[in-house]
C-alpha cells in the first residue's frame, strides 16, 4: 500500500480520535446573571453528568445548582456527538467506507445543536468546544469529498458498461 493511501485511510480515524480527545478540554463556562453561580466544564463532564457544582442560580428555582441546569440542557447533544465520534473512529479503523461519513455529519449536527443550547441558555463556549467543532467540520468535508469521488467512480463505471 502506498504512503498516500495509508495517509488517506488513517485520516478519518485520526480526526475522530482528535474529536474525542477535544471532549477532555474546557467546553463551556456558565456565569448565572445576578448570582455568584459559576462553573466551567469539559465535554466529558457533560456526557457523564458530572459538571462541577457552581452554586444556586436563584431563590425562585428552589436553589437549583447551576450544574444541574447545565446538565439538563446540554448533556444530550454532547452525548450524541461523543458517541457518534467513537462509532466513526471504530468504523474508520475497520475500513468501512460509508459509515464514518454519516457519523461525521452526526457529530457536526450534534455540536451545532449544543451551540444552540449554549446560546439560548447563556453558556460561553470555550476553546475545547471550538476545537471539536472545527475538527467535526473538517471530518465532514473529508467524507463529503470521499462520497463525491465514490459517486463519480460509480457513474463512470456504469456509463462505460
Amino acid at each position: 500500500m502506498a504512503v498516500r493511501q495509508k495517509f488517506w485511510r488513517s485520516l478519518s480515524p485520526s480526526l475522530f480520535a482528535l474529536i474525542c480527545l477535544s471532549f477532555f478540554l474546557p467546553f463551556g463556562t456558565v456565569n448565572a446573571c445576578g448570582t455568584t453561580a459559576t462553573t466551567t466544564f469539559t465535554g466529558v463532564q457533560l456526557v457523564t453528568h458530572t459538571v462541577p457544582h457552581g452554586g444556586a442560580m436563584d431563590e425562585t428555582r428552589r436553589s437549583e445548582d447551576v450544574s444541574v441546569w447545565v446538565e439538563h440542557h446540554s448533556s444530550l447533544p454532547a452525548t450524541v456527538a461523543f458517541a457518534a465520534a467513537i462509532i466513526g473512529f471504530v468504523l474508520g479503523l475497520l475500513g468501512i467506507a460509508r459509515g464514518p461519513g454519516w457519523c461525521a455529519a452526526t457529530v457536526l449536527f450534534a455540536l451545532l445543536w449544543l451551540l444552540a443550547a449554549f446560546t439560548n441558555w447563556g453558556v460561553d463556549a470555550r476553546w475545547g468546544y471550538g476545537v471539536a467543532l472545527l475538527l467535526a467540520t473538517l471530518t465532514s468535508l473529508v467524507h463529503a469529498v470521499r462520497a463525491g469521488r465514490r459517486w463519480a467512480f460509480r457513474r463512470r463505471t456504469f456509463a462505460n458498461s
